[in-house]
């Protein structure tokens, strides 16, 4: 995610503001909590959520969206995932079938997540709604993973590691998603659209590589950097907000605003 001191009051915001090219966010963030943060910063542009599985976008945003959607109050959901309740009754099944103890997201409640995770209550309580992705956590004495991920797989879902957790989920993620959505822009413009993907771990990877510009912050906090595997990436200099805003700025004036694909 994005926090909000990378775009305000930076030379990078008072950009976006002025060319209203689209600002897509894309984060393992569940909706109830980027919805407030869309509107602190007045951000009225699609946004993708829990690594993929879901694409929030606002009503009457495109004209045609040839898709099935469903309604969520000011937005129409693209679903790329397995409902969450589905998701809780086959880890139950499959932790007895492996006969694994097994804690998941939504035994916590909001108190005890934001003592453990250093959230606010408000935060930890806009975390736990989830929607299409399950963290879980093995406690077994003995836990034996392998065989968890083998009975998930039988399933088509996956199970990937976290910061903190497990994660059971569809097999989709970032990158299918941006795929998708850069399908409808392209479909509602009549033509290609150019993008530009900014990512710093490699959970990002497959989200930069369905774009045109990809762009790898470094990360020190990062398992690997991802030089090997985007080698045409672009690289920023510096982590962070800077870095960020450096990058898009840099590459805003030579890729975008030079060849004239940006007006503004």
């Amino acid at each position: 995610m994005v926090p909000t001191t990378i775009l305000q009051p930076s030379p990078l915001w008072k950009c976006y503001r002025k060319s209203r090219f689209p600002l897509v966010f894309c984060t393992s963030k569940t909706a109830a909590e980027m919805i407030p943060f869309r509107t602190e910063i007045k951000n009225e542009d699609p946004f993708i959520v829990e690594n993929g599985r879901g694409i929030y976008i606002p009503k009457s945003y495109f004209a045609n969206l040839p898709v099935e959607t469903r309604r969520s109050d000011h937005f129409l959901v693209i679903s790329r995932g397995l409902p969450y309740t589905q998701l809780q009754e086959i880890l139950a099944r499959i932790s007895g079938e492996c006969g694994l103890t097994v804690h998941s997201f939504d035994q916590l409640t909001a108190s005890k997540l934001a003592e453990s995770s250093g959230l606010s209550l408000e935060q930890a309580q806009r975390s736990l709604q989830r929607e299409f992705d399950l963290p879980c956590s093995i406690v077994s004495p003995h836990p034996n993973r392998s065989q968890l991920e083998e009975k998930v797989q039988q399933l088509g879902l996956k199970v990937i590691q976290g910061g903190r957790f497990l994660h059971l989920s569809s097999n989709s993620g970032k990158g299918r998603a941006v795929a998708q959505l850069i399908g409808l822009y392209q479909a509602n413009r009549g033509g290609p659209v150019l993008s530009m993907g900014l990512g710093d771990s490699r959970n990002d990877l497959s989200m930069l590589e369905e774009v045109d510009i990809p762009v790898i912050i470094p990360n020190p906090h990062s398992i690997a950097p991802l030089a090997d595997e985007l080698p045409g990436g672009h690289r920023a200099h510096t982590p962070g907000p800077k870095g960020w805003n450096d990058a898009v700025l840099s590459l805003l004036e030579t890729e975008l605003i030079e060849k004239g694909k940006l007006n503004g």
